[in-house]
C-alpha cells in the first residue's frame, strides 16, 4: 500500500474514533493478533463497545474477520504520524519500547496499556525503560509485578497501574494441544535473534545429526533474525535444500509447526516456557550467550525468570555439546511424561488467572471506559 493510501486510512481511522471513543488496538505485525484475540472477544461479549485495530502487517489474520464492530485499519509507515493525535481512551499494544524511538504516546489523555507477548521478565531481554511510557501493564505473573514495582523504586519512576491479568495465547495453546498425544514427527528450531544465538553459531553441527533421524526438521527464524540476517538464512537454505525433511519457515503469523512439533530446540526465546507450560513437551536449551539487551540488568536484584526455571523447564546444552543433540532428543522424549507435573506446577507458581485472563484484562478495559 502507498502512502496516499495509508493516508487515506489514517483520515478514516480518526473518522471512526469520533464515534467509537473507547478502544484501540495496535499491532506491529499479524503474530501479535494470538495474544490480542481473547481480550477482544470479551470485551465485544461484554460489552457494546466498538473496537478500532490498527495493523502495519497487510497478512494479519484480523483483516480476514468480519465483524461489524471491529474496524480494522492498515497503517505502516504512516504509523509514527497518528499515535500522537489518538483520542480514545484506552490504547493497546504489544509493543515494548513506548516513546523511546519512533512512536510516541499520544498527547490525549490516552490509557497506553501494555499487553506482553511473552512470558520473559522485564529487565533482561527488554530494553532498560522499555515499559516507562506506558500507564498501564498488563501482567501475566507475581514476576512482572515484583520487577516492575523493583524498577520503579530504583529508577525513581512513577507508579503504574499493574494489572493481575494472565496470558490468554497460553490458555489457548493448552485447551488446543495441551498433552496432546496426536504429534506429526517434527523437531522445531525455533532461536531468538540475539547475538550468537544458534543459526550463528551451531546450527549446522544441529541439523548434520537431525537429518538422518525419522522426523522433519523445522527451523523457524524469528522475523527480527530475518529482518537483520537474510543473507545468513539463504546460505542455511542453500546448503540444506536437496534435503526433503528439512524446511525453513519464515512466516511468523504462522503457528501450526510451533503447536504440532514434538520436541523443541531453542536458545534463549520465550517461545520455550510457552512451548512447555502450555503442551507440556520437551525443550532443549542451547547454552548460546544470554539475550541481554539491558546490561543494567542485575541493578534490579531479582534473577530473570527465564534463569529461575530454565534447567527445570527443560535440558540445557552446552554449545560444544551439539553434536548429541541426537542423544539428548531420545532422552527428552522418554522423559516426557514424568515431567508434566512439575512443569504443571512452575505455571501455576508463575501465571495469574489460569482460564480467565482475557476475561480480566476485558473487565478492567471496559470499566476503565465506563469511568473515563
Amino acid at each position: 500500500m502507498g502512502i496516499l493510501k495509508e493516508m487515506k486510512e489514517i483520515r478514516r481511522y480518526f473518522s471512526a474514533a469520533k464515534s467509537a471513543t473507547e478502544i484501540t488496538f495496535y499491532s506491529e505485525t499479524g503474530i501479535y493478533y494470538q495474544y490480542f484475540e481473547g481480550t477482544i472477544k470479551a470485551i465485544l461479549d461484554k460489552s457494546d463497545f466498538q473496537i478500532l485495530y490498527i495493523t502495519s502487517d497487510p497478512q494479519d489474520p484480523i483483516l480476514n474477520k468480519d465483524d461489524n464492530r471491529i474496524k480494522v485499519f492498515y497503517i505502516n509507515k504512516l504509523v509514527p504520524f497518528v499515535f500522537p493525535f489518538v483520542k480514545t481512551k484506552t490504547l493497546v499494544m504489544t509493543m515494548a519500547d513506548l516513546n523511546q524511538f519512533h512512536v510516541k504516546r499520544s498527547t490525549n489523555p490516552v490509557n497506553h496499556i501494555y499487553m506482553f507477548h511473552a512470558i520473559n521478565s522485564v529487565h533482561l531481554q527488554y530494553n532498560q525503560g522499555a515499559f516507562d511510557y506506558y500507564d498501564t501493564i498488563f501482567c501475566v505473573g507475581p514476576h512482572h509485578v515484583e520487577e516492575i514495582r523493583k524498577t520503579e523504586e530504583v529508577y525513581n519512576l512513577p507508579s503504574k497501574a499493574l494489572v493481575e491479568v494472565g496470558y490468554s495465547w497460553l490458555e489457548e495453546i493448552e485447551l488446543k494441544y495441551g498433552r496432546s498425544t496426536s504429534m506429526e514427527n517434527k523437531i522445531l528450531i525455533a532461536p531468538t535473534w540475539s547475538e550468537g544465538n544458534i543459526l550463528e553459531t551451531c546450527i549446522e553441527t544441529i541439523i548434520e545429526k537431525l537429518l538422518p533421524l525419522p522426523y522433519e526438521i523445522i527451523v523457524r527464524p524469528h522475523p527480527e533474525f530475518i529482518k537483520r540476517q537474510g543473507k545468513r538464512i539463504k546460505e542455511i537454505k542453500d546448503k540444506y535444500k536437496s534435503h526433503a525433511n528439512l524446511f525453513m519457515e519464515t512466516e511468523s503469523s504462522s503457528s501450526t509447526n510451533i503447536l504440532e512439533s514434538n520436541i523443541l530446540i531453542t536458545d534463549w526465546s520465550g517461545i520455550a516456557i510457552e512451548y512447555a507450560w502450555g503442551m507440556f513437551k520437551p525443550v532443549i536449551y542451547i547454552d548460546t550467550p544470554k539475550k541481554v539487551h539491558n546490561p543494567d540488568y542485575k541493578k534490579i536484584g531479582i534473577v530473570p525468570l527465564e534463569d529461575q526455571i530454565r534447567e527445570l523447564n527443560g535440558i540445557v546444552l552446552k554449545t560444544s555439546n551439539c553434536d548429541s543433540i541426537n542423544v539428548e532428543i531420545e532422552k527428552a522424549l522418554q522423559l516426557k511424561e514424568e515431567k508434566q507435573e512439575r512443569l504443571l506446577n512452575l505455571r501455576n507458581k508463575h501465571i495469574f488467572n489460569w482460564g480467565q485472563s482475557s476475561n480480566v484484562a476485558a473487565d478492567y478495559i471496559i470499566n476503565y471506559c465506563n469511568k473515563n
